[in-house]
């Protein structure tokens, strides 16, 4: 949509052209306005709203440039030429090829006005339906969504040029099945990893003992300098990222997003290993460089190298240790990140806590991932979080005749006990018409005992002390 600048009492309304064929961008369509006096803000901003929607439909009508007559198989091909490679990190771009390749056989051949809706969702369903053609088992629901993820974004730029007035693979997506969790170790197989970690060399225990701490992605970690790291605070500065693409050399870039610079914390114990391991570094630099390591060297470097290890290397160790140890095979070392913020959560994080730990711009992203950690969390808190308010799941639903200390009988029915008491901080219990003589007891310290709910009470008779 157009965007609204003011101007004092004026508002200017600024469309973008897009790109030519050619990837020239064109210059852009400009329009002031000024709404009519008497308005309210709201109505005022929602004038704006409708004159810069009419504006942009009336610049890409008029642009004489656009071919509407263009394929999607064509417009992708510019696309892959002009827009994507200032736009995407060369991994990811790698990555939307392979997805291109899946759907230009069925959509390709289309002209992008005459795509509809209808056509995604067939896609999405033939995909299911294709084998991989690596391992021969049908394409993985992330496969599609991938895809999918692809089309939008193709299509999206195709509106920003004027191909398009909307997209529409919008909304025709709808993932297949239940979304499997993240695998994460339990905290019997941490506690496995971290003795198996520590029969390793200090480089690969350090680094992924520092994945466990701190929840830093693979490529983080090795991207690490020295003068990243502050011990007097126990924090790492997580500001660059490590990629390798198959055939090129490592590359070492920004994090993509504002979120993904930040800090992370480490413990004491973690703290005495990262001074062991800077030591056993240093010597290192001085036999295979012979100079001095200084702070602007990579953390995990290569030897006799200024590039860092690359995140494949620490992969590949990572799938050893695990079978030499007898550990679960299906973890891989994103998993030490997932068990991360899974650990994070259980201790009783908030979300935004967390999202600001592992880099997510939005705390929205790390509930869609991690809803099954919270929801586990929540469940565990459940018991003690009851107890303290006296919830009536833990109250007996059969009667039960209590006494207090001037013998004066109190006979409970339900949950509707209502008594009124000063001081009494005994009770005698004397179960009736239960199946089980245990039971959970508890009380509100309240004047008015609406609930008595006890400690848990098995001898008949026995005097309980309420909290």
């Amino acid at each position: 949509m157009a965007s609204i600048r003011k101007r004092g009492g004026s508002y200017l309304l600024v469309v973008s052209m897009g790109y030519t064929p050619n990837g020239r961008r064109r210059n852009p369509q400009q329009k002031t306005v000024r709404p009519p006096a008497g308005l309210t803000p709201k109505q005022t901003e929602k004038w704006l709203q409708e004159q810069a929607m009419l504006f942009e439909m009336s610049c890409k009508k008029m642009n004489p440039d656009i071919d509407r007559s263009i394929t999607l198989e064509k417009y992708t091909e510019i696309w892959l030429q002009t827009i994507a490679p200032d736009k995407l990190a060369k991994s990811t771009l790698v990555r939307e090829k392979q997805d291109i390749e899946r759907f230009k056989p069925y959509l390709g051949s289309y002209k992008l006005v005459d795509l509809r809706p209808e056509h995604f969702r067939s896609l999405y369903a033939k995909l299911r339906k294709q084998k991989n053609k690596a391992n021969g088992k049908p394409l993985s629901e992330a496969t599609v969504e991938g895809v999918h993820s692809c089309l939008c974004g193709i299509l999206s730029d195709a509106m920003e040029g004027g191909y398009l007035d909307h997209n529409p693979a919008w909304r025709t997506y709808k993932y297949a099945g239940q979304k499997k969790e993240k695998k994460i170790a339990d905290d019997e197989t941490v506690k496995k990893l971290i003795q198996a970690l520590e029969a390793e060399s200090v480089l690969y225990e350090t680094y992924f003992k520092l994945i466990i701490a701190t929840g830093m992605r693979r490529g983080e970690c090795c991207a690490l300098k020295w003068e990243d790291i502050n011990y007097a605070e126990r924090s790492i500065h997580v500001c660059r990222n490590a990629v390798k693409t198959t055939g090129d050399e490592i590359i070492v870039r920004a994090p993509k997003t504002k979120a993904g610079n930040r800090y992370v914390y480490f413990s004491a114990e973690m703290e005495s290993l990262l001074r062991e391991y800077e030591a056993f570094c240093a010597a290192e630099t001085e036999r295979y460089d012979r100079r001095e390591q200084t702070k602007d060297d990579y953390v995990f470097r290569r030897k006799g190298m200024e590039l860092p290890m690359t995140p494949s290397t620490f992969t590949w160790r990572f799938k050893k240790i695990l079978k030499a140890n007898d550990l679960p095979t299906d973890l891989n070392v994103h998993s030490l990140r997932h068990t991360a913020a899974s650990l994070f959560i259980a201790s009783g994080t908030d979300v935004g806590t967390v999202a600001g730990l592992l880099g997510h711009s939005q705390p929205s992203t790390t509930l869609d991932i991690y809803t099954h950690a919270f929801d586990k969390n929540k469940k565990s808190g459940q018991p003690d979080y009851a107890k303290q308010l006296g919830d009536l799941s833990y109250f007996p639903k059969s009667s039960v005749r209590l006494r207090y200390a001037s013998k004066v009988e109190i006979q409970t029915n339900s949950y509707k006990n209502s008594v009124r008491s000063d001081d009494f901080t005994e009770f005698l219990v004397r179960p009736t018409r239960f199946e089980r003589p245990t039971y959970r007891v508890g009380v509100f310290r309240h004047q008015r005992i609406k609930c008595c709910v006890f400690k848990e009470c098995s001898a008949f008779g026995e005097n309980v002390r309420l909290f």
